[in-house]
């Protein structure tokens, strides 16, 4: 899209990744390209332990892994990523976000798709994930699949067009790893090491799992917040109306949730940071009212092309 091409071509991130993409891929760089893709499993979907259920996913729409990287989404990462759609987050939200990327590592996987297909591999994953918004989910899509509790707990991201897996690249990933990953693309083959990242991410134990549902956060939070203010006679005021905030959120009413994360430090009250972030997750508004995002998709249909003509397009690169 015309705005997309605009923001990129003046970014450092896209243009820095871009020109990865045509050292390290050479020549065939459109076809490999065009049969790339790039999701990362969010830290709640790695806590959740939706990793073998999105991998099972893949392969069943004739996806293959051939890179793996662990990635800390640091806070001026993530802002950056997400930088076109912050325009419509509430502070709240992004409070949320901050306690969730703080709070566990994320994991990239790098996706090589099978070439007879006449979207982009961008473009036809894009298609399957299916909705952010629970209302609009369709069953069979991979969110519908993952059972997401709500909008702000997506679970897992993904490179929607081309242009965004070579940006994506370029803002998660310094020059060496980015590198690495490329080339992993045009090898098409996953290593060794990455196979036994994949797996022992996959392999995930049970224990190590926790829900994402809010009635166990909210009990678990109120409990420490009264166990706080047992001995502590002077912060029982402040206690008291931390707990009834909390009665609120778990009734389904919007708290502010910065105000109520401020005012629970001040009391030194040690609470789980996931419990917080569960919390938060379903008691935010999602986004300003009335501010769009910067950068919306185009309909995917408008990236079809003929199976013959992808492949006379795959071979003339390939002579290229």
């Amino acid at each position: 899209m015309p705005l997309k091409a605009q923001f990129y071509e003046r970014e450092t991130y896209f243009r820095e990744s871009f020109a990865d993409v045509v050292d390290i891929l050479g020549p065939e760089w459109p076809a490999k390209l065009r049969d790339g893709a790039l999701l990362m499993m969010k830290p709640e979907g790695l806590i959740a332990a939706k990793l073998e259920t999105v991998h099972s996913f893949l392969v069943d729409h004739q996806f293959s892994v051939v890179a793996v990287e662990d990635l800390a989404l640091t806070g001026h990462r993530w802002r950056e990523l997400w930088r076109y759609q912050l325009t419509s987050a509430t502070l709240d939200r992004l409070t949320v976000n901050e306690l969730a990327y703080g709070s566990g590592r994320a994991l990239t996987l790098v996706l090589k798709s099978d070439p007879d297909h006449d979207l982009p591999a961008t473009v036809r994953l894009s298609t399957l994930k299916g909705s952010a918004s629970l209302a609009a989910q369709v069953p069979g899509t991979l969110r519908s699949l993952l059972q997401q509790p709500n909008r702000v707990f997506s679970l897992v991201h993904f490179a929607d067009e081309p242009a965004d897996l070579v940006r994506e690249l370029g803002v998660l990933f310094d020059a060496p790893a980015r590198r690495r990953l490329l080339t992993a693309l045009g090898s098409g083959v996953i290593s060794a090491e990455d196979r036994v990242r994949l797996d022992r991410a996959i392999a995930q134990p049970a224990d190590a799992t926790r829900s994402l549902d809010l009635a166990p956060a909210v009990r678990r939070i109120d409990r420490a917040l009264a166990d706080h203010a047992a001995g502590r006679p002077g912060e029982r005021d402040r206690v008291a109306a931390l707990r009834d905030e909390l009665r609120r959120a778990a009734d389904g009413d919007p708290v502010e949730f910065r105000a109520f994360v401020r005012e629970l430090s001040r009391t030194g009250c040690p609470v789980d940071t996931w419990d917080l972030t569960v919390l938060g997750s379903y008691a935010v508004t999602c986004d300003e009212p009335g501010h769009p995002k910067s950068l919306t998709n185009p309909d995917p249909q408008t990236w079809r092309t003929p199976a013959e003509q992808h492949a006379d397009q795959r071979l003339s690169s390939t002579r290229a």
